[in-house]
């Protein structure tokens, strides 16, 4: 997926508008649902916020990283362990978050 020059982005926002799989539960760095590892592109990272440090901890020195709390700015391949479970998609939560970041209502 390609985004503008200069515009950072959430790996979970885009994961969900492309569609690609990334579980999630919370969308906010409490839950560690969308936990993945960084396999190319680490320096096309933002620093990690403090959620993502106090629920990796250890974790992060390993290449993981939290999709919801973490941007990019240039191209990164990720991956993630097929059995963590993500929020499901019909729960209020997963519809109203789908909707906002599908409907071009996400300026935050």
């Amino acid at each position: 997926m390609t985004f503008p020059d200069g515009d950072d982005v959430n790996i979970l926002r885009m994961s969900i508008r492309a569609e690609c799989g990334l579980p999630w539960r919370c969308a906010s760095g409490t839950c560690g649902t969308d936990r993945l590892l960084i396999e190319e592109g680490a320096e096309n990272l933002d620093p990690p916020r403090r959620r993502e440090r106090e629920r990796l901890g250890a974790l992060l020195d390993q290449g993981y990283r939290l999709g919801c709390q973490t941007y990019a700015s240039g191209d990164v391949t990720v991956s993630w362990d097929p059995e963590q479970v993500g929020l499901d998609d019909t729960s209020v939560a997963g519809q109203r978050l789908r909707e906002k970041w599908l409907g071009g209502q996400d300026t935050d």
